[in-house]
């Protein structure tokens, strides 16, 4: 009777030792590649841009609602492995990059956003965008091992400090075409 009950114990712990936790790391690298693609809809009204201040809003709101819904899911998805954590990574830099080329390009249209009077509006665009992204940075780092948490801090500063630029730059100091 030990014995079987010994290879029964067994058996159930080989099985549930084999059994593996589902992970998200797929839907953390979705989040991002939406947030990436509302960044690249939004350089694209930008580049485009010339005075209607609507298709601006427009994609800057679809991309605010990237991020949000976007750290919705993170919050409620299982935390990462090791292994998922470094696959991150690029899916981050590639993030940063977009982000990077949007502030580049917005920052090439400051002139017209000063003339524009419209200072204001973008600069509280760009704030909401800025503290929803901080939002993100946060909920996906908690979702990172402990032991990982410090470097996933340093890799998203990368695009905390472009957004920090773009603050900046369309801050009431330094844009001076507020209505």
């Amino acid at each position: 009777m030990k014995v079987t009950t010994s290879i029964t114990l067994l058996g159930v712990a080989s099985l549930t030792h084999g059994y593996v936790v589902p992970r998200d790391l797929k839907t953390v690298v979705d989040v991002f590649t939406s947030v990436q693609t509302s960044i690249d809809g939004l350089d694209t009204v930008v580049k485009a841009w010339s005075s209607d201040l609507a298709p601006l809003l427009d994609a800057s709101n679809k991309l605010i609602s990237s991020i949000t819904t976007g750290t919705n899911t993170v919050s409620g998805s299982t935390p990462l492995t090791l292994i998922e954590t470094i696959r991150i990574i690029k899916p981050v830099q590639s993030l940063e990059a977009h982000a990077q080329t949007l502030v580049d390009d917005l920052k090439g249209k400051k002139q017209q956003i000063e003339q524009g009077g419209l200072c204001g509006v973008v600069g509280q665009q760009i704030d909401t965008i800025n503290t929803d992204s901080q939002a993100l940075t946060k909920a996906t780092i908690s979702k990172v091992p402990p032991v990982a948490q410090d470097v996933a801090t340093q890799v998203a500063q990368g695009i905390l400090d472009v957004l920090a630029d773009a603050k900046n730059s369309f801050s009431e100091q330094n844009c001076k075409g507020s209505a």
